[in-house]
């Protein structure tokens, strides 16, 4: 295939102080078997003092500055500015699985013109944690892996097609059956999401998707062998760190500027109450873990209960004892409907 056939691709990478991981993940773009004239890196720094950017301008990246900090600020600055056809929301913790891995992600795009995002599986590398080892059995946090399973729903009622090892999904997504993807690889048809960003003050990455959806641009394909190293957690109390902060910084302080149909569906209510039960009660997280350290000779599962049973103490707190966390609870207290924080 000659070079300009291939979508030009642009990686946006928000970063701070990120230099100890950045150039593992500059590396596995720079060495990627696709055209080098077809790939962009945009590092949307947000003012770091250590060697981030030094590091962003060896491995050739263009560095945008980010002076709000915040990551999803960041991707709005990078999508705003990319110039590829295709966008790859990534991040400084993650890092392309194989050289192969640009060449994959095009196909879907390029063999179905109506598709808007491709999405792989997130894995840990050799050198992680046992606890990141855990979050890639879930692929996510506990909270959002027991709120929502639709894409075993989506998979199990589409059929898989391409060819080789670029084998793939492709399926409508429902507005009232949304999916958590948003970042760490996620990437789109750039003029099926530049707008919502163009649009918006704030746009966490999940609502990005979401809008999309929204729009009738519902079109997308799952590829399992789409891999992305996820270097995310360090330990329990890594992450602890992270829940309290996405739930304070990215949560509560802007729940009323976001799109969060993703999070209020139908039966949230519900959810919510088996879900207390579930990770508050810990012989009934245990016993999945038992069940499941079993089933996949497993033995990170036994971080299950755990993990469920600290990150639900963590969201009580933070709603009881701080004054954001009053204020949700008293908004939505009768009522947690579609709508809720959506704007």
């Amino acid at each position: 295939m000659r070079s300009n056939m291939y979508p030009k691709v642009t990686f946006v990478i928000p970063t701070y102080n990120a230099s100890r991981l950045l150039p593992r993940c500059l590396k596995s773009i720079a060495v990627q078997d696709y055209p080098r004239d077809r790939v962009e890196v945009l590092v949307v720094d947000g003012g770091s003092s250590d060697k981030t950017v030094d590091i962003a301008k060896a491995f050739g990246a263009r560095v945008v500055p980010n002076p709000k900090r915040l990551a999803e600020y960041g991707v709005q600055s990078g999508v705003l500015e990319a110039d590829g056809d295709l966008v790859v929301v990534f991040a400084a913790d993650n890092e392309l699985h194989s050289r192969e891995w640009l060449k994959k992600v095009s196909v879907p795009f390029i063999e179905n013109p109506g598709i808007a995002a491709v999405w792989g599986r997130l894995i840990s590398g050799t050198d992680d944690s046992p606890v990141n080892k855990y979050f890639e059995l879930i692929q996510n946090d506990p909270f959002s892996n027991f709120f929502n399973k639709n894409l075993e729903y989506y998979l199990a009622h589409s059929k898989m097609v391409g060819g080789q090892d670029a084998n793939y999904y492709v399926f409508r997504v429902a507005v009232d059956k949304p999916l958590i993807w948003g970042a760490n690889g996620l990437t789109y048809r750039k003029n099926s999401v530049r707008q919502f960003w163009d649009r918006h003050t704030y746009l966490g990455d999940n609502d990005a998707f979401q809008s999309m959806i929204e729009s009738g641009d519902n079109i997308v394909a799952y590829m399992p062998s789409l891999l992305i190293y996820h270097h995310h957690v360090r330990s329990i109390q890594n992450w602890v760190t992270k829940w309290k902060r996405n739930f304070s910084k990215h949560f509560l302080e802007k729940r009323k500027d976001r799109n969060l149909n993703w999070v209020f569906t139908e039966h949230f209510k519900l959810k919510l109450v088996m879900w207390l039960i579930y990770s508050l009660i810990p012989v009934l997280a245990f016993a999945d873990s038992v069940k499941n350290a079993i089933r996949d000779r497993n033995r990170n599962w036994m971080y299950h209960s755990i993990a469920c049973f600290t990150q639900t103490l963590i969201y009580i707190y933070i709603c009881l004892f701080t004054l954001k966390g009053r204020q949700m609870i008293s908004e939505q207290l009768f009522y947690f409907g579609v709508k809720g924080g959506s704007k």
